[in-house]
This record gives C-alpha cells, sequence and structure tokens, in this order.
C-alpha cells in the first residue's frame, strides 16, 4: 500500500478525504488540460472575445485564428495541450480555409437535429491534431466538388459523431484526406439529400496519397453514396473499416492498399460483384485474408458472407 500523506492543489485540500475551501467557487466544463476554451454562437448580435458564450464569436474562422495564437505562445508553453472550440449555430455559412492546431472542435446546442449546421466548402492548411465532434457539415447552395478536403501533414485528423449531407447533385467527395497517418473517422452518418439517392456524394471517404497514410480507423458509420470508400495504395498494415454499414450504387469498399482489415462491416451494392475482392470485383475490393465477419448484398447476391466461407486466397 501507498504512503498517504495530507496536500493542497490550489483550493482543494486532500486528506482522509477531499475538503473544499469555504471561500472556493469550482465552474464546471474547465478544460481538462489546462488550455483555453473558445465559443462560437452565430445568433450573436456581435463578436466578442470567444471566451465565453456570453461574448462569443460569430464564426468559427475566428475562434480559429484565436486558438492559433495560443497554442503557440511561448509564453503559454501549451505545445502538448489541447485547446476547444465549442460551436452553436442553426444555419452557419462559412468556407473555412485553415485548421485549429491541437484543437477540439464541438457542437453543441440543438437544431432540427442536436448539433450545429455548418454550410460551405472548405479546403484546409493542414495542422495536426484537430478532432471534429457532433458538427453537421452541409453543401452550400450551388456548391460542387469536393466538401472537405486535407492536403499533407493534418496528421491525428478526426471526425466523431458527425453528418455530412449532400444537399443536390453534383457533389463528388464529402471527405478527401491527402498523406494524412492516424485519422480517425468514427461514427459519422453519410446522408442522402432530402431521401433521394440523386442527392449522394460521389465518394464519401477518400483516402489518398501514399506518403504517410499508416494508422487509419474508420469504424461505426453509416455511409450511403455513389462509392462508400477508396484507399489508396500506401502502407497501412494495422489500419481498420470495421463495422461500417455502406450503402452504394457502385463499390461500397475500394482498398488498392490491401493491407486494411475489414470486420463485421455490412455492404449494399447495386453493381454485380464476384465475391473474389480482387479485380473482378465491384461491390468490395481488398484483401480476402484480412477480412472476416462482413455480409454483402448486391444485384447478383443476397445476405451474402464476404469473404465467402470456407475459400482460400
Amino acid at each position: 500500500m501507498g504512503r498517504r500523506e495530507d496536500f493542497t492543489v490550489g483550493q482543494l485540500r486532500v486528506t482522509e478525504g477531499v475538503v473544499l475551501d469555504p471561500r472556493a467557487t469550482i465552474q464546471g466544463g474547465i478544460n481538462p488540460s489546462g488550455a483555453q476554451d473558445y465559443f462560437v454562437d452565430l445568433n450573436r448580435s456581435a463578436s466578442g472575445d470567444g471566451l465565453s458564450w456570453s461574448a462569443a464569436f460569430k464564426t468559427i474562422a475566428e475562434a480559429v485564428t484565436a486558438s492559433n495564437v495560443s497554442i503557440g505562445l511561448t509564453a503559454n508553453r501549451w505545445w502538448a495541450r489541447r485547446n476547444r472550440i465549442f460551436v452553436c449555430g442553426d444555419e452557419i455559412v462559412e468556407d473555412l480555409t485553415v485548421l485549429p492546431e491541437k484543437t477540439d472542435i464541438i457542437g453543441v446546442g440543438t437544431d432540427l437535429l442536436p448539433r450545429p449546421r455548418l454550410y460551405g466548402q472548405h479546403s484546409f492548411v493542414s495542422k495536426v491534431g484537430v478532432r471534429f465532434q457532433n458538427m453537421g457539415f452541409y453543401s452550400g447552395t450551388g456548391d460542387t466538388a469536393v466538401m472537405m478536403t486535407f492536403i499533407a501533414g493534418a496528421h491525428g485528423l478526426t471526425f466523431e459523431g458527425c453528418e455530412f449531407l449532400a444537399g443536390a447533385a453534383g457533389m463528388t467527395k464529402a471527405l478527401s484526406i491527402t498523406d494524412c497517418a492516424h485519422v480517425r473517422i468514427k461514427d459519422c452518418d453519410f446522408k442522402v439529400g432530402a431521401g433521394s439517392m440523386t442527392n449522394i456524394f460521389g465518394v464519401a471517404i477518400e483516402i489518398a496519397g501514399t506518403a504517410s497514410i499508416h494508422d487509419l480507423m474508420i469504424v461505426g458509420n453509416r455511409i450511403t453514396a455513389t462509392a462508400g470508400i477508396t484507399i489508396a495504395n500506401g502502407t497501412l498494415m494495422g489500419s481498420l473499416v470495421a463495422d461500417n454499414y455502406i450503402r452504394a450504387t457502385a463499390l461500397c469498399l475500394n482498398d488498392a492498399s490491401s493491407d486494411v482489415q475489414v470486420i463485421n462491416n455490412r455492404f449494399i451494392s447495386d453493381a454485380a460483384d464476384d465475391g473474389s475482392g480482387g479485380a473482378g470485383a465491384s461491390a468490395v475490393k481488398c484483401a480476402i485474408l484480412l477480412a472476416s465477419g462482413n455480409m454483402m448484398s448486391s444485384s447478383d447476391h443476397r445476405n451474402a458472407p464476404f469473404p465467402i466461407e470456407g475459400t482460400l486466397a
């Protein structure tokens, strides 16, 4: 058993239990890493300093700028900490170009769904360690091509509990991520606009480049698109595509690397498929020796195991 001694941290005194100094107050929600929280509220009449809801920024871009300044200050020495940006707003219209380094962007509040809606197309200057949580990304009026583009170096990029919606035809990709390692896409929804299959992304998730795309995890997502997930021919051993529900009119998954573990997914495709996972496949292309527990329905299969049970490569 370890030695137990009394000690004090700020206004907390620890003895047999934790005793709060009667003069102290505790504010809920303090950033656990000791860095800064910023607040964005579209419905504020004017931007404040962004340090509270009552003085929130009106735009995400303002919060990103402030976050990048504070996280990089030598005086702060926050290089291993994380800022947080809390975002509230029903129809936020912005085309973002800069990511906030080592920062969580967290959607709060409620609109049609319990998250903010951000309309626009975003092509980012890369920063490391960015996480998007509970955010809604929608194509804006007249938008075509790629919704979110990440160039090389956005390592540690994460999407958790987000949704992506192509409001009309012409959106080629939801996420295009090139040469970024340690990417996580978890529990997200790539949706159908207005319930019509004409309003879907050409590709939901594109992992491109070959220089640094290792340690990839795409887990627990619901995807409807022309093509679900495409992965370039990089070095990806140990990467994982698992527990996704993918409805595609063409390829549900195309892993050109043949390195990714493909586990417990549900694939539904309008295409015919020979079940090989190889060049002749039209619904799922991957290394079948790294695939287990998947099910596939296509134009010529109904609720079939993938890979086909008992076969060897």
